[in-house]
């Protein structure tokens, strides 16, 4: 199959890196894979695959880069159409239109809860506009693929979508099945250690990063835990979190981080992983913090968190907001106050159960059944 990707770039996000992973798992298994996108974010950009051919746009508005992407199926002749989040979902249906009469199977990926999305912003007009042209764009295509069952059945919902032409598949995560995590380790004769955590995420409304600081603050003043926390990412709110953290006194303890495109490689050098999210689509984090080997403790938030942990099973569930129950989270699972390490080297071997549960967000998993599903519809067209 000849497939095109549509994404605003290709780095800085988790929709972003779910399509790098995807066209480049696609095109070494041999389909021709051209990877569309029109802005550069030196430094957060994630490795491509070289049998993937990027090709950036240079159109400077929505319309302008609606011809682009029509001109571009009409040189490619693509099979199918991939386009990740809102934008490039509606920029596609109207470069799709504008391609007539070459046809291709279109297929929005819905990345995140859009009730919860619209029920946060400010409905301003240009909003509106926006969310009536996102749900034009996906019911009038043959099918739509989300990565949560939640945010699914939110789309269904939202946009009076039929639930048949809607498909969840998992986010790729990981590039094989995690074995045995053994997450960050110390010898005994160290004693008691600063428990470390982390958390990864843009400085948003949406991933409430403050709600970790107020943890942190908890966590250390009312209930005596050693802790120490890096927060990796960029975005609107740094300066509002740089002014929560040194009016809580807590600069030796929370440390924010720049963007970091390896960071799933790092996190198995903390003790703990944080997630503050007020809304998700299928987080990768906190699918990577599970493969890692650490500890979690994590917002039960629309959609994603309570699906990958297992409804509570494979990590710890808070309410939003609720900075209070993931300090008291956090003292469960270090008692002492402190991490303490164990000779027990079977502690932290993955358990059955969670080794089939992490299987859903292998690449070759989730690449065969995007390969099988649009493979389908093109043969049903």
């Amino acid at each position: 199959m000849k497939i095109m990707f549509v994404c605003s770039s290709f780095g800085g996000g988790g929709a972003e890196k779910v399509a790098v992973k995807l066209s480049s798992a696609l095109a070494d298994l041999g389909h021709d894979i051209v990877y569309l996108y029109w802005r550069s974010k030196k430094g957060q950009e994630y490795e491509v695959d070289d049998a993937v051919s990027l090709k950036k746009i240079s159109a400077s508005n929505p319309v302008s880069r609606a011809w682009a992407v029509s001109r571009a199926i009409k040189a490619e002749r693509p099979d199918a159409v991939l386009s990740f989040t809102d934008i490039p979902n509606i920029i596609t249906y109207f470069g799709c239109l504008l391609s007539r009469p070459y046809k291709c199977l279109r297929v929005p990926n819905v990345r995140i809860d859009v009730s919860e999305k619209y029920r946060n912003l400010k409905m301003t007009p240009l909003i509106r506009v926006l969310s009536f042209l996102h749900g034009l764009s996906c019911k009038s295509a043959p099918m739509v693929l989300v990565n949560s069952e939640d945010s699914g059945a939110s789309l269904c919902k939202y946009y009076q979508i039929n639930e048949k032409k809607v498909h969840c598949i998992y986010n790729p995560v990981f590039d094989k099945l995690p074995v045995s995590p053994t997450g960050l380790e110390y010898s005994n004769s160290a004693g008691k250690q600063r428990i470390k955590a982390v958390n990864i995420g843009r400085l948003t409304k949406a991933k409430d990063q403050r709600m970790l600081v107020l943890t942190i603050d908890h966590a250390v003043r009312e209930l005596g835990i050693d802790i120490e926390l890096d927060i990796y990412g960029e975005g609107d709110l740094e300066n509002e979190l740089k002014s929560e953290i040194a009016s809580r006194d807590l600069t030796g303890r929370v440390f924010l981080k720049a963007f970091d495109p390896d960071i799933e490689k790092k996190i198995k050098n903390y003790h703990l992983f944080l997630f503050s999210s007020r809304w998700e689509g299928l987080p990768n984090a906190l699918i990577e913090a599970l493969g890692s080997g650490v500890e979690v403790v994590s917002t039960d938030c629309p959609s994603g968190p309570r699906e990958i942990l297992g409804d509570g099973k494979f990590g710890n569930l808070v309410d939003i907001g609720n900075y209070q129950q993931m300090a008291e989270a956090i003292a469960r699972i270090f008692p002492e106050g402190s991490y303490i390490a164990s000779n027990d080297t079977s502690a932290r071997k993955m358990s059955d159960d969670l080794s089939k549960h992490l299987e859903k967000f292998t690449i070759p998993f989730v690449t065969a059944q995007y390969a099988q599903l649009v493979s389908r519809k093109i043969n049903e067209q």
